[in-house]
């Protein structure tokens, strides 16, 4: 005590600067008025807890309080601890007092690890322009509901773990607030320019007066950003409900994390990226020129972004992450949205975009709503297809490209693909540009069912507007059977309410056949007002009929009265003419468009003519295999055996022809026909009477080959392709030969055929069929002098050809099962002679051959039948030998020539050899 003594004394010998060294009157504290560069210490022995306040003496500097663990500090009234001047405080127990920690002038360091409380006022208040720094891994609480509140000093708060139970109120200045774990009720950073970071933790209530707001974990109430160049950057962690912020320039980025209310940024110049994370009441914006990306995470809800031109990009996203959008709205202004390799249905929610720019293989998929351009001051905008893009328009029925205000044009620029072809195999889909379409080497795919006029098509309707550039137009058949287009023709493109289209706008993209028919792309139709259309034709249409000049009407005469005589009238003005329809660019050749009231040009596709040749050849395979009895045995002269299996005969033959059948297909086959046969009597005899009789059978093999033209494409006489026919065949004959030389020959021959037609293009199919043949023959050799001899004949064919039907992959064909009649009148005028030990019997002949109007079908698809008539009659004429070489052996040979003299034109030159060998 005696120490304490002197000191007071010398205290008050030196006035009142002498500050007493603490006793034990001081409690657990030993320092309750620390000077500059002074510690003071609280810890837990008694007195504890002390209700003695500390304070740092005026202009003291660079204090430092350490509060121990468990040591308290319980003041009643004012602040449990005052500091100033750069002073330190470092409290692992408990302060509190009305005010908890008051700090004035200067700065000062706040590490907190116990708790801080105010009773009446905050946990820890600074006034003035003093920089506080606050770490906190405690509990900080203020009686008024504020727990921190500084000033306009450039405050930092780093919170690592704890509990602040009030508000976090950093006031006016340059401040920072890092949160890493515990709990905040709420944070306001005041005015100027703050920085937030957060990572983990969680804000209860609401974090205002952010502008630099960094958030990678934890959690928030609400975040509202005020007014302020502000930034937001989210990349995890949740926002229970909105983030906003007022005016001025704000930059939102969201990379991770949830925001369960909405976006709202107010007005400025807003720029918003999200690449991922979740927004769940939508994004809002007001005036201004905002810009947004969005390439990953989700936004439910809206997405407005007013007033202004505004730019919003959508990239790498689908119908998952776009899912719950509910509208995407540009707001009112000139804006524009982008699409960069997004696949995106439901366009009825982005509205309001001046300009849709779709790129880097983005689909944009239509509904029945379609989708609208512009606002109600722009009135409308354009959508841009680059050549990656696809726009989906199938299987709805119709859906258009609207613009906002009734009566204005959209348009349309495609360098991609319109794509009608998905959602089935419906053939009545539209998508309608309400305005310009303009092609830019785009594509239009549909599908058609292929027929006659007025086949059910998807098609793009062009209302107001133009057509212009350049766009193919890929079709695909849909059950189409093909069929012939005799008026307008099958609609894909179609101009409405004033529309135009240019004359290239349009082409198709690959050959179109279906049925019998090709198809080709015409602008303009048949009848009056189609002008602008485009339609898909079989038939090349005939030269529209030009109208009749006006009847200029008489001049009254003079009336022998002096009556008024009666007004002549106007004369009625020609009707306007038609204009013809015009190919589409690309388009093959066409032939001459037919006369004035004309029926339509057929455009069989190439393979008809080959087809239709089918039947007619193989009935001229059949006959040639029968032939005549002497092309076959020679001469009735020598069938002289007896017994069985007296003799064999053999023969071979081969020729070129030309056969011209008309019909709808007007095909003509001109190549080699030929083949071999081998025979055998199996048993001959004579009668009493001199009858002979043999009874035989013969092997054969025969083959046709050659090209076919016909009307193809429309034109006649087309090169079409090639057809080739093999015949394996069996036969029977009877001949009778009569005392006087008279003959009677009977055969039946069946046939087994392979045929293999084939287009210059190689489009074919093998098939094979039957044929059955029956012949009888008769002729009467009458003597004349000099060892000559005339022999009418008379011949008389029968067949029936039955061929299986063929698939070329374009459609099937089937073959009628027909029969047939064909006869021949002829005369042989021949001689006898020997020479050398042989007998020779040479012979000139002329035959009349007549086919009888037999109609073969070949049916395209079971709808188009082609008819192609075998008639003709044809004269022959030619010459042979015979030639008796021995007892056993002759040998005989003709040469012949074939034109025809009515029906389809026939031409041919043919010869054939043979032997008979007796045992």
């Amino acid at each position: 005590m005696r120490s304490t003594s002197i000191e007071r004394a010398l205290c008050l010998a030196f006035g009142a600067s002498c500050v007493l060294r603490a006793a034990s009157a001081y409690g657990a504290c030993d320092n309750t008025a620390p000077l500059a560069g002074q510690t003071a210490t609280c810890d837990t022995r008694a007195p504890n807890p002390s209700t003695q306040p500390i304070a740092t003496a005026p202009a003291s500097a660079n204090v430092t309080i350490n509060v121990s663990p468990g040591a308290v500090l319980n003041v009643t009234s004012g602040s449990a601890i005052s500091v100033r001047n750069t002073s330190t405080l470092n409290n692992a127990g408990t302060i509190q007092g009305a005010t908890g920690v008051s700090i004035a002038g200067g700065a000062a360091t706040i590490d907190n690890s116990g708790t801080i409380r105010g009773t009446s006022g905050a946990g820890i208040v600074a006034n003035g322009r003093i920089n506080v720094s606050i770490v906190n891994t405690g509990t900080i609480a203020g009686g008024a509901g504020v727990a921190v509140s500084t000033d306009t000093g450039n405050d930092t708060f780093v919170m690592n773990g704890g509990v602040v139970s009030g508000q976090i109120r950093q006031g006016n200045g340059f401040d920072t607030f890092t949160m890493t774990a515990g709990q905040v009720d709420s944070l306001d950073q005041g005015d100027t320019r703050d920085d937030f970071t957060m990572t983990g933790g969680r804000i209860v209530g609401v974090f205002v007066n952010g502008d630099i707001a960094r958030m990678t974990g934890g959690r928030i109430g609400t975040v509202d950003l005020n007014v302020g160049n502000n930034v937001f950057d989210m990349s995890g962690g949740q926002v229970d409900g909105n983030v906003t912020a007022a005016q001025n320039n704000d930059t939102f980025t969201l990379s991770g994390g949830t925001i369960g209310g909405r976006v709202d940024l107010g007005s400025g110049t807003n720029a918003l990226t999200i690449t991922g994370g979740s927004i769940g009441m939508g994004v809002t914006t007001t005036f201004g020129p905002d810009t947004l990306t969005w390439s990953g995470g989700t936004i439910s809800g809206p997405v407005s972004l007013g007033a202004g031109a505004d730019a919003a990009i959508i990239r790498n996203l689908n119908d998952t992450t776009l899912g719950a959008l509910t509208r995407f709205d540009g707001g009112p202004g000139t804006d524009a949205l982008t699409f960069d390799n997004v696949q995106a249905s439901g366009l009825a929610r982005f509205t309001g975009w001046e300009s849709i720019d779709a790129r880097n293989g983005t689909q944009l998929t239509f509904d029945a709503n379609g989708l609208t351009l512009g606002d109600a001051v722009t009135g409308t905008g354009t959508l841009d297809l680059d050549a990656t893009s696809t726009l989906f328009a199938g299987g709805i029925g119709a859906t258009a490209l609207l613009p906002a205000v009734a009566g204005q044009r959209v348009t349309l620029n495609n360098a991609g693909v319109i794509d009608l072809t998905n959602g089935g195999a419906s053939t009545r889909d539209t998508f309608t540009v309400n305005g310009n379409y303009i092609g830019a080497n785009g594509r239009l795919l549909v599908q058609s069912a292929l027929g006659a006029d007025g086949a059910p098509s998807d098609r793009l309707v062009i209302a107001q507007g133009a057509g212009s550039g350049t766009t193919s137009i890929g079709v695909t058949n849909v059950g189409g059977k093909g069929g012939s287009t005799v008026n307008d023709g099958i609609l894909v493109v179609q101009a409405t309410g004033g529309g135009t289209t240019s004359a290239g706008a349009f082409s198709l993209a690959r050959p179109l056949e279906a049925g019998a028919f090709t198809y080709y792309l015409f602008k303009g139709g048949a009848s009056a007002g189609t002008s602008e259309n485009w339609y898909l034709r079989s038939s090349v249409a005939a030269v529209p009929s030009i109208p009749a000049a006006p009847v200029t009407p008489q001049t009254p005469g003079t009336p022998t009265t002096p009556t008024t005589p009666e007004n002549p009238g106007t004369p009625t003005p020609p009707a306007t003419p038609i204009p013809a329809p015009q190919a589409a660019p690309g388009t093959p050749a066409l032939p001459p468009a037919p006369p004035p009231g004309a029926a339509p040009t057929p455009l069989y596709r190439m393979e008809v003519p080959v087809y239709a040749e089918v039947p007619p050849l193989a009935r001229e395979l059949a006959i040639q295999q029968v032939g005549t009895f002497h092309e076959r045995q020679g001469d009735q002269a020598l069938l002289t055996e007896n017994g069985a299996l007296p003799a064999a005969w053999a023969r071979a033959w081969g020729g070129h022809a030309t056969l011209h059948n008309s019909g709808a297909g007007d095909p003509e086959f001109s190549g080699g026909i030929g083949g071999v046969q081998i025979g055998h009597d199996l048993y001959a005899d004579t009668t009493t009477g001199g009858h002979r009789n043999h009874y035989g059978f013969f092997l054969g093999f025969a083959r046709a080959s050659g090209d076919i033209s016909g009307l193809a494409l429309g034109f006649p006489n087309a090169d079409a392709g090639h057809l080739s026919m093999n015949a394996y065949s069996a036969g029977l004959y009877w001949t009778h030969i009569g005392p006087g030389g008279w003959y009677t020959d009977t055969v039946v021959l069946g046939s087994a055929l392979t045929v293999d037609p084939q287009s210059n293009r190689g489009v074919g199919a093998t098939t094979h069929g039957n044929a059955f043949t029956a012949s009888f023959e008769a002729g009467l050799p009458i003597p004349l002098p000099a060892g000559l001899g005339i022999e009418p004949q008379a011949q008389l064919i029968w067949q029936h050809v039955n061929l299986n039907d063929i698939d070329d992959g374009i459609s099937t064909v089937s073959f009628s099962e027909a029969g047939g009649l064909t006869g021949r009148l002829g005369v042989r005028f021949y001689g006898r002679f020997d020479a050398a030990g042989t007998a020779f019997e040479p012979y000139l002949r002329a035959n009349l051959w007549r086919y009888f109007g037999a109609t073969d079908t070949a049916t395209f698809a079971g709808t188009t039948v082609i008819p192609t008539e075998v008639s003709a009659t044809i004269a022959q004429f030619g010459a042979g030998v015979t030639a008796k070489v021995s007892a056993r052996g002759s040998l005989f040979a003709n040469l012949a020539y074939s034109m025809n003299v009515g029906g389809g034109h026939r031409s041919a030159i043919e010869g054939g050899a043979g032997m008979r060998w007796k045992w």
